[in-house]
Parts: C-alpha cells; structure tokens; sequence
C-alpha cells in the first residue's frame, strides 16, 4: 500500500504542501486537503485514495494558478489552458477553466471586444488584421469576426474612418518625399497595419494623387 513518504511546506505563492508518496509520486496539496485527508508522513494510502487525492490536489492547484494568472489581466481560455499546461496541469485545465468561466473571471467574448476597442482607440487597424491577432490569442472565428463588429459599433467608427485617419497622418509625415516613393511607403504602412489593398490603393490615390494639387489639405 502506498506510504507517504514525505511532506513539506511547498515553495512559492501558492503555499500547501509537497507530498512525497513512496519516494515517488510528488506532488502540490493544499493546507485544507492535508487536513480532510489526515496526511501525515507514513500514513498509508490504498491506491484509489491516491488517484482522488492526485485529482483533487491538482484540480486545486488548477484553479489556484488560473486565477493568479487572471489576475494580471484579462486573458482567453486558450491562453490559461496554455499557462496551465506549462506547468503539468493540462489534465485539469478544463475544469479550472470551465469554473472561471462560471465564476465571471474568463469570457473569451468581452475579452475580445475590449482588446478590439483598445487597439481602435490607441493603434487603429484592418478588420482582417484585428480578426488575425484575436485569433492567434485563442479567440474562435465566429467570436473573433462578431467582436470586430460589435466594437466597432461601440465605438461609432467604420474600417474606412479608421483606414482614412491612419492615412492621413501617415501621409503628412511623407510630404517631403517624391510622390511614387511616398505612396509605396504609404501603401506598405497601412498593409502591416491589416487595411485591404482595394481600400488602401483608394485612399493613397486620393490623398498623393499623381496631380501636383492633389490630396491633403
């Protein structure tokens, strides 16, 4: 039968203890476990105990790590299963993230609105671009596509204001240089900022047209 074998203050914010089980099996318990289940080094345990016990102390952890690690800043579900996983919690990632969800703490369609609002206000960009960086932190299409919209509506703005804005101030900063040199520059600019090339080739013809009279006054 399973002994345990050692059990000692574990390190760092979370707190517990490190359970050692036959030299062997190590892992983090809570204050609170270690009480309920009567741990003490040479207690003995049959193997079903340790197989709940092995459960109930990572799906505590879990949830410990997942809510310091939301307590930063708002993060995707996808993001904390990651962070999760990095430190060999994966097999209890769900249940820690579904009880977040439950608890207010992750909701991957706010999350999305407001990174999407943020970058209109301080770093405007493309709708295909914005739907890109959702999607590379986790967000699912539908979701990712339905809070561009969505926070675009919020913030009273079209994709064209928003291309139109960008170009314009880009274009000032350009004024001193040979017009075909100017609109690549200009083109490239708002491509890495995620505008479609139809849009972009309309608003760099209108503000450096070819005509010396042209664009931005």
């Amino acid at each position: 039968m399973p002994i345990v074998t050692a059990l000692e203050p574990a390190p760092g914010r979370l707190g517990g203890f490190l359970l050692e089980v036959d030299d062997l099996v190590r892992f983090r318990v809570s204050e609170d476990l270690c009480q309920r289940g009567g741990l003490h080094v040479g207690a003995r345990l049959s193997a079903a105990e340790l197989e709940v016990l092995g459960q109930e102390a990572g799906d505590s952890e879990a949830m410990n790590r997942a809510v310091h690690y939301l307590s930063y800043r708002p993060r995707t579900c996808r993001e904390v299963s990651r962070y999760l996983g990095k430190h060999g919690l994966s097999r209890h990632a769900d249940a820690a993230i579904e009880r977040c969800i439950e608890l207010g703490y992750l909701n991957d369609e706010v999350y999305a609105r407001a990174l999407v609002r943020e970058r209109i206000r301080l770093k405007p960009r493309g709708k295909p671009r914005l739907v890109s960086e959702l999607l590379g932190r986790g967000v699912d299409r539908d979701t990712a596509e339905r809070a561009v919209e969505t926070a675009l509506d919020e913030e009273g703005v079209t994709e064209a204001a928003l291309l139109r804005e960008v170009a314009l101030r880009r274009a000032r900063s350009l004024k001193g240089l040979d017009p075909p040199v100017a609109r690549r520059r200009l083109s490239a600019f708002l491509g890495r900022r995620g505008f479609r090339t139809s849009a972009i080739r309309q608003v760099v013809s209108e503000l450096l047209p070819d005509e010396p009279d042209g664009g931005l006054g």
